[in-house]
């Protein structure tokens, strides 16, 4: 891959964590208010957008793994790892939220 499909693809990850990232933390953001039912919906949707970062991701680990140096480290590609590691940690803390502001109600 080229530096520059290396860093589109890093893109796509960022973007689909990203989103993730914000539909967790509306979840917290919507449990805090006392609608479960649409911190749940938020949390389907952060768990469709981080599958999506999480698929690209893997096709690049796949990829590696058969062509041991075909894919570049690029700092963009490591923000998008980092991107990616973020919004499952706080997709995570918001399920535990969620459940926190449940048994206080």
């Amino acid at each position: 891959m080229t530096i520059e499909e290396i860093n589109n693809v890093a893109c796509q990850i960022i973007a689909h964590a990203g989103d993730g990232k914000s539909y967790s933390m509306e979840a917290i953001e919507n449990a805090e208010a006392g609608d479960f039912k649409g911190a749940e919906e938020s949390l389907k949707h952060s768990d469709e957008s981080i599958q999506k970062a999480h698929e690209i991701h893997t096709g690049l680990l796949v990829q590696e793994a058969r062509d041991p140096g075909c894919i570049t480290a690029t700092m963009m590609l490591i923000h998008a790892s980092n991107h990616l590691s973020a919004a499952e940690l706080t997709r995570d803390l918001a399920e535990r939220f969620i459940r926190v502001y449940k048994t206080r109600q």
